[in-house]
């Protein structure tokens, strides 16, 4: 899940210029935790990067806001009380979870795999290369670094020793099965434009005209209820004959362009025209719904954008004996049979989500449509502002094999989608069972607004 890169984005944004001088010994350690004590290279990573959630957080309040102003970010309020104030008792919460996951990592008796620790080793000197002596001058050891990062990846390996199929919580393949088809769709659709060739929105004719145009496809997709080989068979041909109609119409725009040229007295010129024929080539994407997985355990963040698309074409090679690759004898591109299918994921939202930050695919219209209203293997028409949409819904389950939607890594990021909340929830009790021993002295001085927020050279 490599959790800890959330972590060493944070340290690589960061230019942390002169916030600090070297810790004294007073200060060398920012708060004590059931025992533990936090190092203040620690505190003032967590420090920094709680001005980051802070000032995403102002920005997402006001877009307007001028966040790269420290004295204007002073100035504001976040929860009821200064943003100083903010930013220091959100590092103290971030510092008690880094004690919380150390503590419960070595209880339950757990160990970095070696590559994890290989893959933090060389992130950490690739930091040190470029900001060492920077991290050094305020007071971040090269150690509070290596420890940071593999905090966040204990992290991933407590929350996996939880609710890993067959973890402690007892999670099993099949819960996590039924969430994933619960949660996302897998469908075919077609977007036709109520735009002309040059872009412009149709009159009511040509609106008609694309609305008899789909409800004829629709008669013919209707033949094929029943059989989904057919229905894509018969989708793709769609797909294609539109494609045709699209180019068609765009020409015809050129070539009207080209003949309509006239001087400032009106008499007709030779016109020099540049080929803008507009063709809607066949999707060939396969979509995920998969959150980041350090973010989503890491920060509980919601994602509410419906889906993110991937390439899936395959391309196989085929060179006859004694041939170097360049004197290759056939090349073959082999297009996956579902190259044009999407996965659409629920969105997800809660009190805080701003209705205008959802992305909704292919539409809000057309999203609603397919979770609210559509029966599997059964077409269906949306009509949208600019387009309609010609949406069959498929049997997500055909496609969960181990080499298709259902490998490995997309079981574990389902596993994170569906228990990331419980295991925040968890972490909560532990944290909420410690004992804090502040360092007034060390936080007193470790000023949020003096860490230069100028992006490094990194």
């Amino acid at each position: 899940m490599f959790k800890w890169k959330k972590a060493a984005a944070i340290l690589a944004s960061a230019a942390l210029a002169g916030s600090c001088a070297a810790c004294g010994s007073n200060t060398a350690y920012a708060v004590t935790i059931d025992g533990v004590q936090v190092k203040a290279g620690i505190y003032i990573y967590y420090e920094y990067a709680a001005y980051v959630d802070l000032t995403q957080q102002l920005q997402s309040q006001d877009s307007e806001l001028d966040v790269s102003d420290k004295e204007v970010v002073r100035d504001q309020k976040m929860d009821g009380v200064d943003t100083e104030t903010w930013v220091k008792n959100k590092a103290m919460e971030y510092c008690q979870e880094y004690v919380a996951i150390e503590q419960k990592f070595e209880e339950l008796g757990l160990e970095l795999e070696e590559e994890d620790v290989s893959s933090i080793k060389q992130t950490v000197d690739s930091f040190w290369d470029v900001n060492g002596e920077i991290y050094e001058d305020n007071g971040i050891a090269k150690d509070s670094i290596r420890s940071i990062l593999e905090n966040s990846q204990k992290s991933n390996d407590v929350f996996m020793y939880y609710y890993d199929i067959g973890g402690e919580e007892g999670v099993t393949e099949d819960e996590i099965k039924t969430y994933y088809v619960e949660n996302n769709a897998r469908v075919r659709y077609i977007q036709f434009s109520l735009t002309d060739g040059n872009g412009e929105e149709l009159d009511s004719d040509g609106k008609a005209e694309i609305k008899d145009m789909v409800e004829a496809y629709l008669e013919q997709l209707e033949e094929c209820e029943g059989n989904e080989d057919a229905l894509e068979e018969e989708m793709d041909a769609i797909q294609s004959e539109y494609n045709a109609y699209v180019t068609s119409i765009s020409e015809e725009a050129a070539a009207e362009t080209a003949t309509s040229a006239t001087d400032e007295n009106g008499n007709e010129i030779t016109a020099t025209t540049t080929d803008t024929t507009t063709t809607v080539e066949e999707t060939t994407t396969t979509t995920t719904t998969v959150q980041e997985d350090s973010a989503a355990v890491e920060d509980g963040s919601t994602d509410t954008t419906a889906v993110a698309e991937t390439e899936s074409t395959e391309t196989t090679t085929t060179t006859s004996e004694g041939e170097t690759d360049s004197e290759s004898a056939e090349t073959t591109t082999t297009t996956s049979p579902y190259a044009n299918d999407s996965i659409i994921a629920k969105v997800t939202t809660d009190e805080d989500t701003d209705p205008e930050d959802i992305t909704y695919t292919p539409s809000e219209n057309a999203y609603k449509f397919i979770f609210d209203e559509a029966e599997e293997g059964v077409p269906g028409i949306v009509e949208d502002d600019d387009a309609y949409y010609l949406i069959v819904r498929l049997d997500i389950t055909t496609r969960m094999t181990e080499d298709d939607l259902w490998t490995d890594d997309q079981k574990t990021s389902v596993v994170v989608q569906k228990y990331q909340d419980a295991f925040l929830e968890m972490q909560d009790d532990w944290v909420g069972a410690q004992s804090v021993e502040k360092n007034e002295s060390a936080i007193k001085r470790y000023d949020p607004f003096k860490i230069d927020m100028e992006s490094s050279s990194q």
